[in-house]
């Protein structure tokens, strides 16, 4: 197993749990701890949430950017706001975790499949798209000092006041066939539109909120717990780890409930389920390849170039478990510790 410099990770850890504009820490009173390891410390305040009050402030920010948009458009098409991202699921892990705010074009939607009820031929969809983030860029380089234009799909502001980002991504409405016999907005789509190709891309992050969601609520936020310790694993790793949030977020999805349900000092039960599951994924290609995503549709892990960087993030948290093992397991002081962290 890889030696862990617990010190370091630590700090960066401090780092990205430290609100410099409150001066405030949201780490855990037991985090100062001297009866608690440094290597239990790690995988025990991983695991934790931010705070509500920090993530209300990210959605503040990107509630004051739909009321500069809409207080600064001219456009013939209404719009309609919705925001996505690890805020929304509770699977950040750092104060100023960027954000996503969704400005879709409300006037038409793409179906699933051919409708003569739904025929637009008012405009060019391209072409008021293309105004939308046109108008967009405008109003907001007139109100905050930082705005970065060259997304290929998005454009991102930054708020000094509240010490946030927020990403703008502008879309049109997808509706499936299963959306339109429901109207059930777990299934209501979006296309993404690359703007240097003038190509759309289809998602459906309204499902993969909803079914993380759901997810953390039946494990007692369990799962929530093991996507925010791989996604630390994977921040403070010495060597890239090239695997996506989104990636992150499907292998502690994939796994049965009952195997991630949380309870007062079962961090490391959860730990040795993800490292099952990883050993799963690395061994049965088969399986690998059958994983769908939080919503359903997609397989992210499919390509056999997750291999080798699913295996990078199985040997850092082996050594993570087993360095904590061995504190825990043979010391009454730090098991009563955990129970109160």
């Amino acid at each position: 197993m890889a030696i862990q410099n617990y010190t370091q990770r630590l700090r960066n850890l401090q780092t990205r749990k430290f609100d410099s504009e409150l001066n405030e820490s949201l780490l855990s009173k037991s985090f100062s701890s001297r009866d608690i390891p440094d290597n239990v410390k790690y995988l025990i305040e991983s695991m934790r949430p931010i705070d509500k009050k920090y993530n209300e402030k990210t959605l503040e920010a990107a509630l004051r950017v739909q009321k500069h948009l809409e207080n600064g458009f001219n456009l013939h098409f209404n719009r309609a706001y919705k925001t996505q991202g690890s805020v929304r699921t509770g699977t950040n892990i750092k104060v100023h975790s960027d954000f996503d705010l969704l400005v879709i074009i409300d006037r038409y939607h793409y179906p699933q499949k051919s409708d003569p009820n739904n025929t637009y031929t008012y405009s060019d969809p391209n072409a008021d798209i293309v105004e939308l983030r046109k108008q967009s860029v405008k109003i907001l380089k007139e109100i905050y000092d930082e705005v970065d234009d060259s997304g290929e799909k998005s454009i991102s502001i930054f708020n000094k006041s509240l010490n946030r980002k927020v990403d703008i991504v502008f879309c049109f409405w997808y509706h499936s066939e299963k959306f339109k016999e429901t109207q059930d907005e777990h299934y209501k789509g979006i296309y993404l539109f690359k703007f240097t190709t003038k190509t759309r891309i289809l998602d459906y992050p309204f499902a993969t909120i909803a079914n993380v969601n759901h997810k953390g609520d039946s494990t007692i936020d369990g799962s929530r717990r093991g996507i925010r310790l791989i996604k630390t694993l994977k921040a403070d790793s010495d060597s890239k780890i090239y695997l996506s949030s989104f990636q992150l977020t499907t292998i502690v999805h994939s796994i049965e409930n009952e195997l991630v349900k949380y309870s007062s000092g079962e961090e490391l039960k959860i730990a040795q389920a993800i490292s099952r599951e990883l050993q799963h994924l690395i061994t049965d290609s088969v399986y690998r390849k059958s994983v769908k995503s939080p919503n359903g549709i997609e397989k992210p892990l499919e390509k056999d170039e997750t291999v080798p960087e699913l295996l990078k993030l199985k040997t850092d948290l082996d050594s993570l478990i087993e360095d904590s093992a061995k504190e825990i397991l043979n010391s009454n002081v730090i098991k009563r510790a955990i129970l109160t962290y």
